[in-house]
């Protein structure tokens, strides 16, 4: 996490090969980048970003977008771990049901479900969600948060989160802080906060927010 410009989203393309590093090196279990193989570890990271690309077709043809020789068992799965449950009892044709123009329309966050669930069906070894729900109102973040946190405490992979809410990442084994390009900070939410370093800082204007919106409404 960090303030915006802070270099949260630079990392993550650097991470997943999108960027080279001008100086320095990334290693992957000890091997270093310029000997990776970029597609095979693509192939292998699980990615959902704010702005989730649905294209017009089946709830199943996208998802298959990623995985075309994905069985049905899989196809399942990937669907219930990202809590899928409510948009496929809403669906007509269930999985079948198309999407997009004269189909089934949905929310912001049914949109991330199905991101999400299409990530999960890579069956990636690396999961980043990057500023994911940073556009959804704070009912629906909350309910996808919730969904990543289930998704994340299975320990099936790595899971990588870029926020600039707070409550998202909170829950993370560890919280790396970023300011003007460099870690300022790195440490469980709450050893951040006894820190009282720029994480405290932004956790307490995040909390000042939150008490004078919810004043505004009551």
């Amino acid at each position: 996490m960090g303030p915006s410009g802070s270099g949260k989203s630079t990392l993550v393309k650097l991470l997943v090969g999108l960027y080279r590093p001008k100086e320095g090196a990334i290693y992957y279990d000890g091997i270093e980048g310029d000997e990776i193989d970029f597609d095979e570890l693509r192939r292998q990271i699980g990615f959902v970003t704010q702005d989730t690309q649905l294209f017009a077709g089946t709830i199943k043809e996208n998802l298959l977008f990623v995985n075309p020789t994905a069985t049905e068992d899989e196809l399942q799965s990937a669907l219930q771990k990202s809590s899928c449950t409510g948009l496929l009892q809403r669906a007509e044709n269930g999985i079948d049901t198309m999407l997009g123009e004269g189909g089934l329309k949905l929310s912001g966050g049914e949109k991330q479900r199905i991101a999400i669930a299409r990530a999960l069906l890579r069956d990636p070894h690396l999961l980043i969600f990057d500023e994911a729900t940073s556009a959804l109102d704070s009912i629906t973040e909350e309910q996808i948060t919730k969904t990543i946190r289930e998704v994340s405490s299975k320990g099936s992979q790595i899971t990588v989160l870029i926020a600039h809410r707070l409550s998202t990442i909170m829950h993370a084994d560890r919280i790396y802080v970023l300011e003007r390009g460099e870690v300022a900070e790195t440490g469980s939410h709450e050893a951040l906060i006894e820190n009282k370093g720029l994480y405290y800082a932004m956790w307490r204007q995040q909390i000042g927010e939150r008490r004078t919106a919810h004043a505004a409404t009551t």
